[in-house]
Formats: C-alpha cells, sequence, structure tokens
C-alpha cells in the first residue's frame, strides 16, 4: 500500500511554519547531497526562510563560484530550456 496523498496548505502559525521549514530544508539538502553522490553531478541549492535568511548549499567536489560561472556561461535561452518551474 502507498501513502496517502496530504493537501499542502500554508501554515499560519510561524512558530509551525520555522519548525517544519527547519525539518524540510535538513531533508532537503540530505537528498540532495545524495543526489549529487550517486549521479556525479553537482548541485547549488539557495533556500530563503521564512524570516528572509538565505541557505545556500553546493556540493563539496567544486566550489559554488565554479559552478555558478558555468551555469552563468550559458545563454538565457538555454538557462530557461533547463527550469524545470
Amino acid at each position: 500500500m502507498g501513502r496517502k496523498k496530504i493537501k499542502l496548505n500554508r501554515l499560519e502559525s510561524l512558530k509551525e511554519r520555522s519548525s517544519k521549514y527547519s525539518k524540510r530544508k535538513k531533508g532537503l539538502f540530505k537528498k540532495a547531497e545524495e543526489v549529487a553522490m550517486l549521479c556525479d553531478c553537482e548541485i547549488i541549492l539557495i533556500v530563503v526562510s521564512p524570516t528572509d535568511k538565505p541557505t545556500i548549499f553546493h556540493t563539496r567536489s567544486k566550489s559554488f563560484s565554479k559552478i555558478y560561472e558555468r551555469y552563468c556561461m550559458l545563454s538565457l535561452q538555454e538557462r530557461e530550456e533547463r527550469c524545470d518551474l
């Protein structure tokens, strides 16, 4: 049996939202690290908290600036084609 599908809603309580954000951020970074290791790829994540504090994650194999430079070398059209949003 699979999991039940839950409806996602914005949490109104700031305390609850901050707590959930911290837990989910840890899980997201852990998954990103796993994907980078298993697939031998480079990952950058920029996550901005509900209190407007940014957190940057990047793979250990290369520095943030080197990965970002490679991204910036792509044309705007190539960047938009690669965007999953």
